[in-house]
């Protein structure tokens, strides 16, 4: 039988993570920060240094906002803007391994990353449209 991976466990081939990233833990069960004492819930993230669980404080990451997977230029543009960037991860049950959940980026890079998605809006809406066209084309 496989054992069960833990955060500290966790490498990048694990997490899918380039080695260099900050990778940040969504949590699936209570936990303590080694350094503070206090308890990181349920939910809530969590880094791993040097095998030692970190609440965001003690990790320097507490400045940071979580932005969501699913909107590929937000995330995009708001990681290009950002200074200091984590990867969010989580671990699957079902799968067995460790799945991205979004990114955590500074307030400001995400707000401009906003502005800027706002501002090319319909000129993506229309690349996705002709985009669509061809797949269309093609399978016929």
């Amino acid at each position: 039988m496989k054992a069960r991976s833990t955060p500290g466990s966790a490498d990048s081939r694990q997490t899918g993570a380039d080695p260099s990233e900050i990778v940040v833990f969504w949590i699936i069960r209570d936990s303590a920060c080694a350094e503070c004492g206090s308890d990181i819930g349920k939910g809530r993230f969590l880094r791993m240094e040097r095998g030692r669980p970190l609440c965001l404080a003690c990790a320097d990451l507490d400045h940071l906002v979580f932005l969501p997977r699913g909107d590929t230029a937000l995330t995009r543009r708001a990681s290009k803007y950002s200074t200091l960037r984590a990867v969010v991860v989580r671990f699957s049950r079902s799968r067995n391994r460790y799945e991205r959940q979004g990114v955590l980026v500074e307030r400001s890079a995400l707000e401009r990353a906003e502005q800027e998605c706002l501002t090319d809006a319909a000129a993506r809406e229309r690349a996705r449209e002709r985009a669509a066209e061809r797949r269309a084309e093609l399978d016929e």
